[in-house]
């Protein structure tokens, strides 16, 4: 299994940063609190299929007229994600729940950071049975642009820890749509 340190996750991302367009913040209903690790990466396993299962959703309805193109040209419409999962670790406190941080890019432009919180949100707590804790953010017209920052906090807090695809970031949710970015 390939590993990853802080400093390649944040290389990888910032290559795709002039792609992000909006993040989100998605709480899961798991909590770390009072668990075994072994427990906690099953909950994560968990949390990430049902990611998936969201992602799949969100890219249908960000076309609601024609609702199969993200999955049929995924190189083209299925937006843009960059995925971290914090939280996935031991912890004293019971309020903590495992939660993902998302960039998200190659959407369409009439949709406002409202709207895509609110169709994140029905993917999220509707679709995949997740919680309700969803928060959207412009990223584009932010002129601070600290989330990379924020993303990797956890990675980091121990940077020469390498992170299976078990730890921060989560490969397998991420995608990038490289037909709709050489089309400028």
């Amino acid at each position: 299994m390939k590993t990853y340190c802080a400093k390649d996750i944040e290389a990888f991302f910032k290559l795709q940063d002039q792609h992000i367009t909006h993040v989100l913040v998605a709480h899961t209903r798991f909590h770390a609190y009072d668990k075994t690790q072994a427990q906690i990466n099953e909950l994560a396993r968990i949390a990430r299929k049902d990611l998936r299962h969201a992602l799949n959703h969100f890219g249908r309805l960000l076309y609601p007229t024609a609702q199969n193109k993200a999955r049929r040209d995924p190189y083209k419409y299925r937006p843009l994600t960059l995925v971290t999962l914090e939280g996935a670790r031991e912890t004293n406190n019971p309020a903590l729940t495992l939660h993902f941080n998302i960039c998200l890019g190659n959407l369409p432009t009439p949709l406002t950071t409202d709207d895509i919180q609110t169709l994140f949100t029905h993917a999220w707590h509707d679709k995949a049975n997740q919680s309700a804790d969803v928060m959207a953010y412009d990223y584009k017209n932010n002129p601070s642009k600290t989330w990379l920052g924020y993303q990797l906090k956890e990675a980091q807090q121990r940077p020469n820890l390498a992170w299976a695809t078990s730890g921060i970031w989560d490969v397998e949710n991420c995608w990038i749509p490289h037909a709709a970015f050489s089309t400028d």
